[in-house]
């Protein structure tokens, strides 16, 4: 009898050592994907701050527009370098708490987020009817083969 719980020990033992070196390695690829993704964010961030700022030089330095776009383009540059200054697990660790202290405002987002998302891929994904227009009611255009004379 030792020998079967001897054995059915070390199986468990080599199963729990599997276990957390299967989550150790998915949770350094979720780490290295967010650091990437944030990343990715910091460097789009950028653009945008310096195309506000391209798009105040249009404007005459003294116009609000000007101030407008300087200003917008100042705190998306301070949203960037925020970004870029955190780790990873500190964002995770302040969604987490923010979820929490609001849920319902983070699930609102989320659903928002979610459907920005799925509205920004499904126009990307070029998929068109017979006639050429696209599928999409929101889209502005009208597919003829369903208007009726």
């Amino acid at each position: 009898m030792t020998d079967t719980t001897d054995t059915l020990t070390a199986a468990k033992q080599r199963a729990t050592d599997l276990a957390k070196g299967a989550r150790d390695e998915m949770v350094d690829e979720a780490r290295t994907h967010a650091t990437a993704a944030r990343d990715h964010t910091v460097e789009t961030a950028e653009t945008a701050a310096q195309a506000a700022e391209a798009a105040s030089d249009e404007f005459g330095a003294e116009s609000i527009q000007a101030a407008a776009l300087d200003q917008i383009g100042a705190q998306i540059n301070s949203v960037a370098e925020r970004l870029r200054d955190k780790p990873v697990d500190e964002m995770v660790d302040d969604v987490a708490v923010f979820a929490r202290r609001n849920p319902l405002l983070f699930l609102g987002g989320a659903a928002l987020v979610g459907f920005a998302a799925a509205r920004f891929f499904k126009a990307g994904d070029g998929t068109r009817g017979a006639s050429g227009a696209t599928d999409d009611p929101w889209s502005g255009h009208l597919d003829t083969s369903e208007v009726r004379s």
